[in-house]
């Protein structure tokens, strides 16, 4: 089950209405975790997730030393800071039912934070090219890894032009990450630009000119595979048989 997500990070407004059009455009189920509230109006075929920096906290320095472990209060403003951030994006992004964190954050009671700020599903792990990977669930929210992610893609040096990735037939999930900034400058290399600069870059950061296979192309080659057998899936599409079943039920 092949399921394209996209995450806007903080990329400029301009960059992601031009990447929401090409996708829409593409005709197939889509998930986009926005860093804020989106630029264009929703179409059928786009689930709306958020995004948030959960690094962002202002907590107050517990006095300890850097190797420490940090006091129970330490703890409780973390966890209450963290909730301050997502119920803020619940208000402003309120069809969102979705969430991951920026840079895959996680913690073991973030699970109770997101659910508490009504959050059902989770995509903030990565588990790169695993066969028959699947979901759980922890307390009341549902947690999705990812599957592949295009820096990794890059990194690894898989093709661009072709779908050639280990176990991409074998069964279980196949979610894809995916960024604004690498779909807009359709990125065929780590050296293609300087991530960090131009994603925070208020501007809109000017393209260069590439005319070979990139990121841009490896979407519309999933979207295109996708759109032969279905119009996709979207987070809250997977079945419950995707979910692992040799847990012990929790009732909170």
């Amino acid at each position: 089950m092949i399921i394209l997500t996209i995450d806007t990070d903080w990329a400029p407004r301009e960059a992601v209405i031009e990447v929401m059009e090409k996708v829409r455009a593409l005709d197939v189920k889509t998930t986009i975790f926005f860093s804020a509230p989106s630029p264009v109006k929703p179409w059928p075929l786009l689930e709306i997730g958020v995004h948030p920096d959960l690094s962002r906290r202002h907590v107050p320095f517990d006095g300890g030393e850097p190797m420490s472990m940090a006091t129970m209060s330490h703890d409780l403003d973390v966890l209450k800071e963290e909730g301050l951030i997502l119920d803020c994006f619940r208000r402003q992004i309120p069809s969102a039912l979705a969430v991951r964190t920026h840079r895959f954050y996680w913690h073991s009671d973030l699970a109770k934070v997101m659910a508490k700020s009504g959050f059902i599903h989770d995509s903030s792990m990565i588990m790169p090219y695993h066969p028959y990977l699947m979901g759980f669930k922890v307390g009341k929210l549902k947690r999705w890894p990812v599957w592949a992610s295009d820096h990794l893609h890059l990194v690894r040096r898989f093709p661009l032009s072709r779908l050639e990735l280990p176990y991409l037939d074998r069964p279980g999930l196949k979610i894809f990450c995916f960024h604004v900034t690498y779909l807009y400058l359709n990125a065929s290399t780590l050296s293609d630009f300087n991530m960090i600069e131009k994603r925070l870059d208020k501007q809109l950061v000017e393209r260069p000119a590439i005319s070979k296979p990139g990121i841009w192309t490896l979407f519309e080659l999933l979207a295109e595979r996708i759109y032969k057998t279905s119009h996709g899936y979207w987070l809250e599409d997977i079945p419950s048989d995707f979910i692992l079943k040799n847990q012990t039920p929790q009732t909170n």
